[in-house]
C-alpha cells in the first residue's frame, strides 16, 4: 500500500522544508511512499504578496504579477526539492495562489493525501504559512496531519 505525504513549505524560508525531513525519512523508511510537496504564493493584495511583487515589477498588470509570483516560486520550489535528490523517489511538486490553508487542503484532497506533514510555528518566523494556517490545515483536514515541532532535528 502507498502512502500519500503532503508537504506543504513556504519557500521564502528553507527551515520550513529541511525541518521536515528527518521526520519524512522515518515515516518513509521500509514505506512504498507517494510525495507530494506544495507552496502557495498568498492572495494578491496581502502583505506578504506586495512584498513578494517587489518594486521592479509594480508596473506590470495584475495577471502578470501573479504569473511572476508563481513562476519564483515554483523555481524555488524546484531548488529545494532537488537539495533531496533520489532519496524518496520522484517528488511531485505543486505550486498553486490563493488562500494558503484552502489550498493545501485542496491539493491534500486531489492528491488523496493519507498525511499532511508540516511544521509548527516558529516564533522566529514572519511567515504565512506557519502559525494561523498550520492550525487551520490541523482542524479541516480530511486526513491525518503530523506537526513537526521546533526541537525536532532536520536543518
Amino acid at each position: 500500500m502507498t502512502l500519500r505525504i503532503l508537504v506543504p513549505v513556504d519557500v521564502e524560508e528553507p527551515r520550513s522544508w529541511h525541518k521536515v525531513l528527518d521526520p519524512l525519512r522515518q515515516f518513509a523508511k521500509g514505506s512504498d511512499v507517494e510525495l507530494t510537496v506544495a507552496t502557495v504564493v498568498p492572495e494578491l493584495g496581502t502583505v506578504i504578496a506586495q512584498a513578494a511583487q517587489a518594486a521592479p515589477f509594480t508596473s506590470e498588470a495584475p495577471a502578470q504579477l501573479k504569473e511572476h509570483a508563481l513562476a519564483v516560486a515554483t523555481e524555488r520550489l524546484d531548488r529545494l526539492v532537488s537539495e533531496v535528490g533520489d532519496e524518496f523517489g520522484e517528488i511531485h511538486k505543486v505550486t498553486r495562489s490563493g488562500s494558503v490553508y484552502s489550498e493545501i487542503l485542496a491539493t491534500a484532497e486531489e492528491t488523496a493525501a493519507d498525511l499532511i506533514m508540516l511544521i509548527s510555528h516558529l516564533p522566529d518566523f514572519g511567515d504565512y504559512l506557519l502559525g494561523p494556517n498550520a492550525a487551520k490545515i490541523v482542524r479541516h483536514a480530511n486526513c491525518s496531519v503530523f506537526v513537526v515541532r521546533n526541537g525536532l532535528q532536520g536543518g
